[in-house]
């Protein structure tokens, strides 16, 4: 239809072809300046998949969903390669080492509600941020808890807590302050 209705009137094809955008401006729109990519396509005037599409084809790397900072995310990315290879899966956007000091400081509990107590965080938090962990890690990292019987750490775990206590940016000090989402 598009073929016919354009033949004699020199008309582009697709009209709404969507521009490319360079590298160079994507990079410093996007990252140095901090608007979203929907906003940035909307500017452009395409549409958000679009421009996300572009950004991964360029090499841009993209802030996770609902994240908190792009710098923290690329910052996690460039820490993962100056740690033992354990941790470089954990390693996988903002707060990354919050978690991992979490689980250290964790593991020195009964229970992990005992140390959410501790560290004054909701236990709720704690238990998602070890799941997640473990999960990153590719295996359980404590036995769970069980009447009369304190949670313990697996190999994987024992090996995990070395490595965050040996690279971690606080030295595997426990002590992590609770931030605003944590509590209550």
């Amino acid at each position: 239809m598009t073929k016919v209705a354009t033949k004699g009137y020199d008309l582009p094809r697709n009209p709404r072809k969507p521009q490319l955008v360079s590298r160079e401006w994507l990079q410093a729109q996007y990252v140095g300046h901090g608007p979203t990519l929907t906003d940035l396509a909307h500017d452009k005037g395409m549409s958000a998949a679009n421009m996300h599409r572009q950004a991964q084809d360029l090499g841009i790397a993209l802030r996770p969903r609902g994240g908190t900072s792009h710098s923290d995310a690329l910052q996690a990315k460039v820490l993962a390669t100056a740690v033992p290879e354990i941790l470089r899966p954990a390693l996988t956007g903002a707060n990354a080492w919050e978690r991992l000091a979490r689980f250290a400081a964790a593991a020195e509990y009964p229970t992990l509600s005992a140390a959410a107590a501790e560290l004054r965080i909701r236990p709720t938090v704690l238990v998602t941020q070890v799941l997640r962990v473990e999960r990153e890690l590719g295996g359980p990292l404590r036995t769970r808890f069980q009447r009369g019987r304190p949670m313990q750490l697996t190999p994987l775990g024992v090996k995990a807590i070395a490595a965050i206590r040996e690279t971690s940016p606080s030295k595997g000090t426990a002590r992590v302050r609770p931030s605003a989402e944590d509590s209550g």
